[in-house]
């Protein structure tokens, strides 16, 4: 008799969670193994109405040499690792200044950090990178350059 209360007891736990796991919404990782694709969107928001020239990569991945008109945007897509370590920088160039900028660290930006994203937008300063805020909607998350 005791094997049978055990074996319902099982049964109805293993029940709840299926309930529970089918109502669970897609946005989020269940096994900590998914790796939904990731967008990332760079601004050029540089004073002076200065085309950005730029370049992205991984260790991959080479995203090519580009320029950007003045306040124009361009994104690429990708899927993290499940191991972790994926990362893109950039170089941005404009007249004599060059700089870099790592545009996606997995251990930064994933999606449950503190300021991690699904969709990375990027506005690029003449001192630096911001970064949109998922919680106030402004791009306070100021990077210095590399």
């Amino acid at each position: 008799m005791g094997s049978l209360v055990v074996v319902i007891g099982l049964f109805i736990m293993s029940m709840c969670i299926c309930v529970a796991l089918s109502h669970a919404q897609d946005d989020f990782s269940l096994t900590g193994f998914d790796n939904p694709r990731t967008t990332v969107v760079i601004i050029n928001d540089l004073e002076g109405s200065l085309p950005l020239r730029y370049h992205c990569k991984s260790k991959d991945d080479d995203l090519g040499d580009r320029t950007m008109a003045p306040r124009g945007s361009w994104f690429f897509e990708f899927k993290p690792s499940i191991f972790g370590n994926t990362k893109f920088y950039c170089s941005f160039s404009w007249e004599n200044e060059l700089h870099y900028l790592d545009i996606y660290k997995q251990d930064r930006d994933r999606l449950f950090a503190e300021f991690g994203c699904r969709r990375c937008e990027w506005k690029i300063h003449k001192n630096g990178a911001c970064k949109l805020n998922k919680d106030n909607g402004m791009f306070d998350v100021c990077l210095p350059w590399n």
